[in-house]
């Protein structure tokens, strides 16, 4: 367990007593692990759209989906907030790669609506979270959710994409489009923006700095103003890779919550 991290996080958690704050980072190269009340349930924001996407490539995986499979655009599947699809006409049809691929990018809420449809709902998606080892992630509502409905924890998201990665979840081509999907998130300003800072570097341009640092940080992140979220795979300028994840979750729209993570 690297105490001295945890002790890091918890110097700044002591001084946002009213921060409710939740951690997990772990090193599967290193074997070494550090938690915050890592187990607690906290709302998901748009990082339940992880677990979504390794729900939908292990049904790929299993032939019960296609990659290139077509999706209808219906009324109920459309949700407020982020992204484009909720804009298009009703009847319009999108292929599951561009829908997966939106949902991360620009975190759409109806590419993601659209998906917990065709996985075949709400309860059957849950079921499938336990399935593979989600103890502590539920979906309640369809997209934005802003109410903070839908769950999950830091262990969780941390260990499925450890779980991903190192190739026990996923097959081998569906582990390079989960890397690759992540890849194209474009919010970079929790983890990334943090980790740069720790690098000594403030600049826009997170993700090329970091890049000329060795790093690179394949990240979703989550906002519905009672609750901010990062999760994220980096890789280290040393060939090792961590899984990392926060959750906090305090007054609406309060700046000191993205700013802990």
């Amino acid at each position: 367990r690297l105490d001295k991290l945890i002790k890091k996080w918890q110097i700044l958690i002591v001084k946002n007593p009213d921060l409710e704050v939740s951690g997990f980072f772990i090193s599967l190269d290193n074997k070494v692990y550090a938690e915050i009340k890592s187990e607690s349930k906290m709302p998901a924001a748009s990082s339940i759209k992880v677990p979504i996407l390794i729900v939908l490539l292990k049904m790929i995986d299993q032939g019960e989906i296609l990659w290139n499979e077509k999706l209808l655009l219906t009324k109920d599947t459309i949700g407020g907030g982020a992204g484009w699809m909720a804009y298009q006409k009703i009847g319009e049809k999108f292929p599951v790669f561009e829908i997966a691929s939106e949902m991360i990018r620009v975190s759409d809420n109806t590419a993601t609506n659209l998906l917990i449809k065709r996985l075949g709902g709400i309860n059957i998606i849950n079921q499938k979270f336990k399935e593979i080892g989600l103890k502590n992630t539920q979906i309640n509502n369809l997209l934005p959710d802003l109410g903070g409905t839908n769950f999950t924890s830091t262990k969780d998201l941390s260990l499925a994409m450890a779980l991903v990665d190192s190739g026990h979840i996923l097959s081998a081509k569906s582990r390079d489009i989960f890397r690759e999907t992540m890849r194209k998130s474009k919010t970079n300003t929790l983890i990334p923006s943090g980790i740069l800072r720790g690098l000594g570097n403030e600049t826009d341009d997170i993700d090329y700095h970091l890049s000329l640092k060795g790093y690179f940080i394949h990240n979703k992140t989550g906002d519905i103003g009672i609750s901010y979220s990062d999760t994220a795979l980096i890789h280290t300028p040393f060939q090792a890779k961590a899984f990392v994840t926060f959750i906090v979750k305090g007054p609406f729209n309060d700046p000191r919550s993205p700013e802990l993570i």
